[in-house]
């Protein structure tokens, strides 16, 4: 809704990374909850899960280029993103493993932080310091997917992940809700 009041492009990104984080919990859910013995369902959803998870990170990346880059220049920028991205997303659909997405996360994660860093000390914008510090929280939870550690069977590193995540991404969010698109106070 920010989007529709300020008409920015970085809200309208980050707006559709938070929905495509939210379709792919809720498909993540789906899938869990479906027994192992219908594989074939199982196989989808999680297919469904990887392509949200590579369609989040763009809307992510595509936010912090109208940040830090002048909109002409971001829309030559845009379509060398999607040349990336977009051959990337067949290929997580093939091969769905997550570490696949972890690969495509971290890298792009460290780059949003880099880019924000770059906002918070040289602009002081105190709204990409609060998205410094949600996607340190996201990154420090996702440690426990890829270490899978776990405190309890009924509380595995998948759960520890997204009850952290959940901290991280309400800091993203009010980070979000403060920054403004390149040039604009």
């Amino acid at each position: 809704m920010w989007f529709t009041v300020r008409l920015m492009e970085v809200h309208f990104h980050f707006a559709n990374y938070f929905y495509f984080i939210a379709f792919t919990a809720l498909t993540g859910a789906i899938f869990h909850s479906i027994y192992p013995e219908y594989e074939t369902i199982r196989n989808f959803l999680w297919k469904l899960v990887m392509v949200g998870m590579t369609i989040s990170i763009f809307s992510m990346l595509m936010g912090t280029l109208y940040y830090f880059m002048p909109y002409d220049l971001v829309q030559i920028a845009k379509w060398g993103l999607v040349a990336i991205i977009f051959p990337i997303t067949i290929w997580f659909y093939i091969d769905n493993e997550l570490l696949n997405a972890v690969k495509l996360y971290v890298p792009s994660v460290i780059f949003v932080i880099g880019v924000m860093i770059f906002g918070w000390q040289v602009k002081g914008d105190v709204g990409a310091r609060w998205i410094i510090i949600g996607f340190l929280v996201t990154l420090g939870g996702a440690s426990f997917v890829v270490t899978k550690v776990g405190l309890h069977k009924h509380f595995n590193h998948n759960d520890i992940f997204h009850v952290i995540q959940i901290v991280g991404m309400y800091l993203i969010y009010r980070g979000t809700m403060l920054i403004t698109n390149y040039g604009i106070k």
